[in-house]
């Protein structure tokens, strides 16, 4: 392990350990916890994946997923709606080509403490990030946008929306991301965000109407249509990322799982659960689920490090999209393990497992969502191209 990142893990199980005691407060109150927040910009974790010539902590893929994985063990709502500020910058930055506005930029964010947030899922599109229904229309040195975004996670503390558009009229077709800053007229955060897990990520609707931006805002243009490495590079970091998270809140629920069989003795037993041939197989069957996970998504995130040239075209995006799929699904079903341990103890507030039940569902709904994804990998196993028809 680099000296780098014996201080990023411990810094990121520093600020889980404050976050927990916090977590089932805001979870209940559905209310987003901005303490976390400024903790985070006060230990640089908000530039996590920033280079530390720009101000950042300098965490590579890898790095940020042992952190996000540390982090989800105090507060899964945190560590998501943190998970949409950094896995943008985190392929920004590796697709930066060095230009002088791309440092001032990582500067700014950095030093600056800025948080950048999502427009990105929509109503319309879902998670399909191809194509979006928001759209932006030219109007001599400016453009004019219209939409409406779903799952607009840290919405409270969002200085700069990142508003993912197709471009109207444009041939060929084309999408393009723009940074609005918060309070732009026609900006309007709309609050719709009462969900049945990850409560404390605000994740409202944004509202985009006659946004009108100077041209300078587009910070990316992309085709749409086949599968290019920019498309490679974000879900790299989101898949990657999300993957730990939910990994993260799995193995919360083994430890409270483990700690709860290991103190648990029935008036009917010599001895706690613990020893019980039923609880000893769930927990056999969580332990392994997890390590499944954590051996594909930290193993696909070295293969990206050193040899990112190799993931190219829908097998590459693949490469990147499975350990997500496999996660999630797995973090999920080591979860229910861990409930059946626990029992009807799990169903009662006053423990977290319940809320570890229901954060860890919301991983599958991410993009890709379970369907799609088996889509991608069931195509590009076999041979056949994403477009080719019947689609899911």
């Amino acid at each position: 392990m680099s000296d780098r990142r014996n201080k990023l893990v411990p810094l990121a199980a520093e600020l889980a350990a404050d976050f927990a005691t916090r977590a089932g407060e805001h979870d209940r109150a559905n209310s987003f916890p901005v303490e976390n927040v400024d903790k985070m910009k006060a230990a640089g974790y908000t530039a996590l994946v920033i280079p530390e010539k720009s101000g950042g902590l300098g965490a590579d893929l890898e790095d940020f997923a042992l952190c996000q994985e540390q982090l989800a063990q105090g507060c899964a709502a945190t560590t998501i709606a943190i998970n949409m500020h950094l896995f943008g910058i985190g392929s920004m930055v590796e697709r930066a080509t060095g230009r002088p506005e791309d440092d001032l930029f990582f500067d700014a964010i950095a030093r600056g403490r800025q948080i950048l947030g999502g427009g990105i899922s929509e109503p319309e599109t879902g998670g399909d990030w191809g194509y979006f229904a928001t759209r932006a229309r030219r109007d001599g040195e400016t453009y004019v946008l219209n939409g409406r975004k779903t799952f607009t996670s840290l919405s409270p503390v969002i200085d700069l929306f990142m508003v993912m558009t197709t471009i109207e009229d444009s041939i060929p077709p084309a999408a393009a991301t723009f940074v609005v800053p918060r309070g732009t007229p026609g900006l309007e955060l709309v609050e719709t965000w009462d969900a049945m897990g990850m409560r404390a990520t605000a994740s409202h609707d944004l509202v985009i109407k006659d946004v009108r931006v100077p041209a300078i805002a587009m910070a990316e243009l992309r085709p749409i249509g086949p599968v290019n490495d920019q498309a490679i590079s974000l879900f790299a970091w989101f898949g990657i990322s999300v993957a730990a998270t939910y990994t993260g809140v799995a193995i919360a629920a083994l430890k409270f799982a483990k700690e709860f069989a290991g103190r648990l003795k029935p008036l009917t037993q010599p001895r706690t659960i613990k020893y019980l041939p039923g609880v000893q197989f769930a927990i056999a069957e969580a332990e392994a689920l997890i390590a499944q996970s954590r051996a594909l998504y930290l193993g696909v995130a070295r293969d990206y490090i050193c040899d990112r040239d190799s993931f190219k075209g829908e097998t590459g995006l693949a490469r990147v999209v499975m350990p997500k799929y496999v996660a999630t699904n797995n973090a999920v079903r080591a979860v229910d393990y861990c409930m059946e341990v626990v029992g009807a103890h799990g169903m009662l507030k006053k423990f977290p497992m319940e809320r570890y039940y229901r954060d860890v569902r919301a991983g599958p709904n991410h993009p890709l969502s379970n369907a799609r994804a088996r889509e991608l990998l069931g195509k590009a196993a076999l041979g056949v191209g994403l477009a080719e028809t019947p689609r899911w």
